[in-house]
């Protein structure tokens, strides 16, 4: 299909462009938050991370990835609210790719009232002007499009302070994404192309669930369409129960690892076995050496995804008109 016609079109804000500098934008935003003063010594007991759809899907990955190998508990929130625990030995990321996203400035001011050690990451906006400690980030474009500068900063802060068992080896990051993105970029148009008119499922591991919630957000806002994620094992104590063969308009994708244990993969077979009696069903096989490169790299595969899927839909990949709208109507 020959799409130079469609990206003339619709793509007005050029996030084609933006998602191929994707490589390079984790680069800068890996020495943007080497380069940040660490103003403070308080001994750090717990982690906490703020932030909202686009700016949010960071934190929900810095949770992913660090579970394992961090050395206290992280918690992810996307409220107005904080957690009863924080306290002035938690430290406190709050995210907001405007500055101005109300429920993360409401956050913020509770954490600073308990006063956390709160780190702000922000290209902007009413946050970066009220937090002290602010990693300021390029500005100018939609917070979906920014994810390197709204993830790995909290990434490298967290491991620079000694709160990681091992190293994540990040300055590899970059090339390994360069040398993929073309690749990436071409599965994601022959997805696009499977998924035209279907409700897409995303399934993964459940260390990959921020993934699935980044493919699910990018559908949403860049595609206009509804789909459906959740992570192996939990759906299978329950959601694999629900499944009915009248539901021949949903097309599954498989996010898979090679690391995978011998239970996960009888557990995806079985789950791939169910579903594809009435359904279509892809598995996409997340490469890289550690956790670090496959999750990135099957972001990247999910971005293109709801690109060209935006293309087909007829639709400008950077437009959101209903989350206008509802910013309009709360802030009367």
């Amino acid at each position: 299909m020959q799409y130079n016609e469609l990206i003339e079109k619709y793509d007005k804000g050029n996030m084609l462009a933006l998602m191929r500098e994707f490589p390079d934008q984790c680069k800068l935003a890996i020495g943007i938050a080497k380069k940040y003063p660490l103003n403070f010594s308080e001994k750090c007991e717990n982690i906490f991370i703020q932030g909202m759809g686009g700016s949010g899907i960071g934190g929900a990955i810095t949770r992913d990835l660090l579970k394992q190998i961090c050395k206290v508990p992280i918690v992810v929130g996307n409220s107005y609210e904080l957690p009863a625990f924080v306290d002035k030995k938690t430290l406190a990321f709050f995210v907001s790719y405007s500055g101005n996203t109300e429920e993360t400035i409401a956050a913020f001011k509770e954490a600073r009232k308990k006063k956390a050690i709160a780190i702000c990451v922000s290209s902007n906006g009413m946050l970066a002007k009220m937090c002290r400690s602010c990693i300021k980030v390029p500005a100018g474009n939609l917070p979906r499009t920014m994810l390197a500068f709204l993830s790995l900063p909290q990434i490298i802060i967290i491991e620079r302070l000694g709160l990681l068992k091992k190293p994540l080896m990040l300055e590899q990051l970059p090339e390994f994404l360069r040398r993929e993105v073309k690749n990436a970029e071409n599965i994601g148009k022959r997805l696009a192309e499977r998924l035209y008119g279907q409700i897409p499922v995303l399934y993964a591991g459940e260390s990959y669930s921020a993934l699935v919630w980044r493919i699910h957000g990018q559908l949403a806002e860049n595609s206009g369409m509804f789909s459906h994620c959740n992570v192996l094992p939990e759906m299978n104590h329950n959601e694999i129960v629900g499944f009915k063969p009248s539901e021949k308009n949903l097309t599954f994708l498989f996010f898979r690892t090679d690391d995978e244990s011998a239970q996960m993969m009888k557990r995806f077979a079985f789950t791939k076995n169910v579903v594809s009696k009435k359904s279509k069903v892809y598995e996409i096989r997340l490469k890289g050496r550690s956790n670090l490169e496959r999750m990135f790299y099957g972001i990247m595969i999910g971005d293109f995804m709801s690109y060209y899927l935006a293309l087909l839909n007829g639709k400008d990949p950077s437009e959101n008109k209903n989350i206008t709208k509802l910013k309009k109507i709360l802030a009367r």
